[in-house]
C-alpha cells in the first residue's frame, strides 16, 4: 500500500485512541472490522487522491462517521475523563449532531495534509498531460505580453 494512503488510514484509525477511551470489546472489534475493509479499500487504491475519493463516495465512509458518532456519544474522551458529565435523555439529539460535527471537523483536520500533499502530486502529474501543457502556454504567452508591454 502507497504510503500516503496508509498515514491516511492510520489517522483515522488513531483517532479513536486520540480522542477516547475504547474498553467495550464489541466496539473494539466493530473497529477492527472497520478498518480491514478501508485497509482493503487503500490496497486496491493507486495513489491518495484515488482512495480519497473512492473513500469519500464508499459507504465506508458514512460507516466509519456513525461508528466514531457511537464512540463519541458512549465513551470517555481521553483529555476530559475526570470531567466527564452525565447525558440527559432529552439532549441525546443534540449531543449526537455535536459529535458528529466534532468528528467530521477532527477527520478534516487530521487528513487535511495527506489531502494537500494529494492535491501536490496531482497537480504535478496535470503538467505532464496535454490540458498541462496548455496551461504552461498560456501562462507564458501572458508573460511574453507582460514583458513587450514593458518594453514599448
Amino acid at each position: 500500500m502507497e504510503p500516503l494512503i496508509k498515514n491516511s488510514i492510520d489517522a483515522r484509525y488513531n483517532a479513536f485512541s486520540n480522542f477516547y477511551t475504547v474498553e467495550d470489546d464489541k466496539v473494539k472489534a466493530k473497529i477492527e472490522e472497520l478498518f480491514k475493509k478501508i485497509n482493503a479499500l487503500g490496497e486496491e487504491s493507486k495513489d491518495v487522491m484515488d482512495f480519497e475519493s473512492k473513500f469519500a463516495s464508499s459507504p465506508l465512509n458514512s460507516e466509519y462517521t456513525k461508528l466514531f458518532t457511537e464512540i463519541a456519544s458512549s465513551s470517555t474522551p481521553v483529555a476530559f475523563e475526570s470531567e466527564v458529565t452525565p447525558v440527559v435523555k432529552d439532549d441525546k439529539e443534540y449531543l449526537v449532531e455535536e459529535v458528529k460535527s466534532d468528528a467530521e471537523y477532527m477527520m478534516d483536520d487530521l487528513t487535511q495534509p495527506i489531502r494537500r500533499k494529494a492535491r501536490e502530486e496531482f497537480d504535478s502529474r496535470l503538467r505532464d498531460t496535454p490540458l498541462g501543457t496548455i496551461e504552461q502556454v498560456d501562462n507564458m504567452h501572458h508573460l511574453f505580453n507582460k514583458w513587450f508591454k514593458k518594453g514599448e
